[in-house]
């Protein structure tokens, strides 16, 4: 039987190295990290309390020479049963899964009890929450993990570490870096904001690859790849018919990473309405 009531966990994050608190360290990478963070426990929170729950997140930070340490506060109005694993200790639950299994996507081989028993090439078999295995191998949660250890990359900064109320701290340095870091450089912003888009080459089989969209008569045409499952399964089976000067309304993500060049990726992640064609009378 399940409770509908408000309740709070905490975790932080500290940042530790020579560098902080002098020049060396980047303020804006600093932030992108907190961004990721952010974004980790809205998905760890979703996946424990679900998609429709209220989450709240508050943020503390502390200056000292050496370290920067974050504590961040989840507030969440959602039905807790009784022996769900927090949203705290998932997220750190994603960080450790990710040092172990150094940034590859991870195969179930047996579910127990208590969780999820997971292989890969090495002789080990730990046991991971099954929601923590569900965000982990999320590739949205790749990207943010990359984020979230891009201050790693500075000389200032020697080691991350993330601590989850009654969990076991997980510490990220700097040689652990390399399972984390996305090749496709670094992440300068990471923004989802609805929109208004035409279709205007559809894939009709339901594939999420290469889509393209435009922003209106005045605005850009793009290419992008579409994350509803929903939506594309709508599309395969013929649910939803898609015509010339169809438009949707929908939450996209737009990256912009920084390589040689700066690039900018859009992702669509939700779709949330359809419009059919304007028909003249």
């Amino acid at each position: 039987m399940s409770e509908q009531h408000t309740t709070q966990e905490h975790f932080s994050i500290v940042f530790e190295g020579p560098g902080i608190g002098q020049c060396s360290f980047s303020a804006s990478i600093l932030a992108q990290s907190l961004l990721a963070l952010d974004r980790l426990a809205q998905s760890s929170a979703k996946a424990v309390y679900g998609a429709n729950s209220e989450i709240d997140i508050q943020v503390k930070g502390e200056a000292r020479p050496g370290a920067f340490s974050v504590d961040m506060a989840v507030r969440h109005d959602a039905p807790i049963a009784a022996g769900v694993t927090s949203a705290a200790a998932i997220l750190g639950q994603v960080i450790a899964l990710g040092k172990w299994a150094r940034g590859k996507k991870v195969r179930e081989v047996g579910i127990e009890e208590t969780g999820a028993s997971l292989s890969k090439t090495r002789s080990e078999t730990p046991i991971f929450n099954q929601c923590a295995v569900s965000v982990y191998n999320n590739t949205r949660t790749m990207d943010q993990l990359s984020r979230l250890t891009q201050t790693l990359d500075s000389d200032g900064v020697d080691s991350v570490k993330f601590v989850a109320d009654n969990s076991e701290p997980q510490v990220i340095t700097r040689q652990d870096r390399v399972y984390f870091r996305q090749e496709e450089g670094l992440v300068l912003t990471d923004n989802e904001a609805e929109s208004i888009l035409e279709i205007v080459g559809p894939k009709l089989n339901g594939s999420p690859k290469d889509w393209t969209f435009s922003e209106g008569e005045d605005g850009i045409e793009f290419v992008a790849d579409v994350e509803d499952e929903d939506f594309l399964a709508a599309v395969r089976d013929r649910k939803i018919v898609l015509e010339n000067g169809t438009n949707i309304r929908a939450i996209v993500r737009t990256i912009q990473r920084k390589k040689v060049r700066t690039r900018t990726d859009r992702t669509i992640v939700e779709v949330k309405e359809l419009f059919p064609p304007d028909r003249e009378e």
